[in-house]
């Protein structure tokens, strides 16, 4: 049976979940991988991703995304934010992050990076707007209020929400990526997010409209893995960045040590 975690994340329970090697289903903060983690002392830091919401399936079932082996194989421990649906909302589910980032930086991790797709871009944002301790964000088509078919008066929101966002995050350098026949998306969010993001003094990459990557799910597939990993690698590693790294769509060249197989 799966146990609600409390909001609270004490050093037990955080010692215990980086060495957990049995299936990371159970809700709350949960390994991403297998394999024993590195832990705060040789890891570079750690990447906590958080899932979407859908209406009618547990998201914190869907697998972890292929791009996160690029962190996990480049010397980062790599987390999951597992929510049910059922109360997960961007308020409390901010609050839950926000205090998991200040357990995994008082453990002595050197840097926290918040990746999040949809729904768990949303709450990466917030929490980098709430929170001095988050260093960077990626987040993957974020979207909070439905798509352009399913939710017509309030996907607009979808961009009016997330540019005040990404003005007020803190110090997090951010990585956002958009994705063409995205039905979630209202359109126009790159060049708007690429300006917010310029003014503000912060390191930044705005990915708008890739080739060959389409749909809200772009970002789970091999192939961004294979065309961005490098970039999302160096975006990770860099954190003295200040203004845009430009990502060019490259392979993406594994470590003799990578463990994945792409699909």
């Amino acid at each position: 049976m799966m146990r609600l975690l409390p909001k609270r994340l004490s050093g037990l329970f955080l010692a215990a979940s980086l060495l957990a090697t049995g299936p990371a289903w159970a809700l709350g903060l949960d390994p991403a991988y297998p394999e024993p983690a590195l832990g705060p002392l040789h890891a570079k830091g750690v990447v906590v991703w958080s899932h979407g919401r859908s209406i009618n399936a547990e998201d914190s079932q869907s697998p972890t995304p292929s791009y996160l082996h690029a962190l996990r194989d480049n010397g980062w421990d790599v987390l999951r934010f597992d929510r049910a649906s059922r109360g997960d909302t961007l308020s409390d589910s901010t609050d839950r992050l926000v205090d998991y980032v200040s357990g995994l930086k008082h453990k002595g991790y050197k840097q926290v990076v918040l990746a999040g797709q949809s729904f768990g871009a949303f709450l990466a944002l917030m929490a980098a707007d709430a929170s001095t301790e988050v260093d960077a964000v990626i987040a993957t088509a974020p979207a909070a209020y439905g798509s352009f078919d399913d939710f017509y008066d309030s996907w607009r929101l979808n961009a009016t929400k997330l540019y005040p966002l990404l003005e007020q995050v803190k110090r997090a350098r951010v990585m956002v990526f958009y994705f063409h026949g995205d039905d979630f998306d209202p359109g126009g969010r790159g060049e708007r997010s690429r300006e917010i993001l310029s003014e503000r003094g912060l390191g930044y990459a705005v990915i708008d409209q890739p080739a060959f990557l389409t749909g809200h799910w772009a970002s789970s597939s091999g192939l961004f893995l294979r065309r961005y990993g490098s970039c999302i690698r160096d975006f990770a590693d860099n954190a003295s960045l200040s203004g845009e790294q430009v990502c060019s769509p490259d392979k993406f060249v594994f470590s003799a040590k990578s463990r994945m197989q792409l699909p």
